[in-house]
């Protein structure tokens, strides 16, 4: 969305922007074993690429809220959008494994530096209430992140190659950035918070985005590391075949979109810090039901598709928890979407390493324990924001300067 003073008007572009880049982010699972065998290694060698995507991933969030904080939001993000697709069609031809880990790092620095901007211009451009938008602007991420998997099946099947990706994200690329160089971004819509005195200990600014930053890291090693290897996992617990897997990992991204679409309605009617205590409670109560399960059957379908739905509105409610007390800058966003980035980048590891020493039994008990850490960081961070009450910082001027 983007202000007219203080009147919304939809940004279209917004959403297809994170469209394409949650299906840049997210092909690498789907296509974890094409890519595996490409380039002759095992699990373990293999996860080496989420390693440097999300090495990059935390480089770009962090140089991307500086740009943000002067203006450029708009032409950072077109330039990256452009990058990652040369990024996505190199990989496409590589057979080298350090290769393919350094172009996965780059194409890390790109997304992370548009994760950034997405998250970023679209708090600031609704800065009364930006939580309908934020769910919007990360329903379209899980959107690009459901058709990715059926994407890379099919680009596999056809041509034995993932090239064929390129050509639906060049067209949303294309569409995107035209429209984002033709117009100026959002600034920033609040001003810092006034420290409140009285009979509570108050906890500092800083102290409280360390805290919602820990949030980030536990939350995305979750979602992350259970996206990038529920396809391994079907595949190695010989559940079917590679159509078989795709169909679970899809079943995922369903559930997670169709989460995201219910969390825009219901954002309206509660407020962010009730969308995290109900999504958190679900999210441990399917993730025990996926340990229980744990096997191929149709209860791992069913149970894959809840704990989608469950997690899905996490992070866009936490960002607009955040922005509803604290005057959100880039650089604070970039130190969200940079401990997302670590998230992303230990998880995915952990378990490509846990997968080779025990088998892909590993996976349920994992995600239920770390979905245990994101509840409890979660329950932290709203205690030290209720603490804070009364500071929510006030609306500032569209055009005001950026501080």
């Amino acid at each position: 969305m983007e202000s007219q003073g203080h009147r919304p008007v939809p940004v279209w572009y917004y959403m297809v922007g994170f469209l394409a880049l949650g299906a840049s982010l997210t092909f690498a699972g789907a296509s974890l074993s094409h890519l595996r065998d490409r380039v002759g290694t095992d699990n373990g060698g293999i996860a080496l690429i989420f390693v440097g995507q999300s090495i990059g991933y935390m480089l770009g969030s962090f140089l991307g809220g500086r740009s943000l904080d002067r203006g450029n939001g708009h032409r950072m993000w077109a330039a990256c959008m452009l990058c990652s697709l040369v990024a996505i069609a190199v990989i496409s031809q590589l057979r080298d494994l350090v290769a393919m880990v350094g172009v996965f790092s780059v194409l890390g620095v790109f997304s992370g530096t548009g994760d950034v901007a997405g998250n970023t211009l679209v708090v600031w451009s609704r800065p009364e209430s930006p939580g309908a938008a934020l769910n919007s602007l990360h329903l379209f991420f899980a959107l690009g992140a459901l058709t990715s998997p059926l994407m890379t099946n099919r680009a596999i099947a056809w041509s034995h190659s993932l090239w064929p990706i390129v050509v639906p994200l060049a067209l949303l690329t294309v569409v995107c950035a035209i429209k984002m160089l033709a117009t100026p971004p959002p600034m920033k819509t609040r001003a810092a918070g006034v420290p409140v005195l009285g009979d509570r200990v108050m906890v500092s600014r800083r102290g409280q985005i360390a805290v919602i930053t820990l949030f980030f890291f536990v939350y995305v090693a979750l979602e992350i590391g259970f996206a990038n290897w529920i396809h391994s996992y079907v595949e190695e617990i010989r559940y079917g075949g590679a159509n078989t897997a795709t169909g679970v990992t899809a079943t995922f991204w369903v559930g997670f979109s169709l989460g995201r679409l219910a969390s825009i309605w219901l954002a309206r009617r509660f407020s962010p810090g009730w969308m995290l205590v109900g999504s958190m409670s679900l999210a441990l109560l399917s993730s025990t039901s996926l340990v229980i399960v744990n096997g191929g059957n149709i209860g791992l379908w069913i149970v894959t598709f809840f704990f989608g739905f469950s997690i899905a509105p996490q992070f866009a409610s936490m960002i607009g928890y955040a922005e509803s007390h604290l005057a959100l800058s880039g650089k604070a966003t970039s130190a969200f979407i940079g401990a997302a980035g670590l998230g992303g980048l230990v998880m995915p590891w952990l378990l490509g390493q846990l997968f080779d020493a025990h088998g892909p039994g590993v996976l349920p008990p994992v995600t239920l324990v770390a979905c245990v850490a994101t509840t409890a960081v979660g329950l932290w961070v709203r205690h030290i924001v209720r603490v804070n009450e009364g500071q929510r910082p006030p609306v500032t001027s569209m055009n005001a300067p950026v501080t």
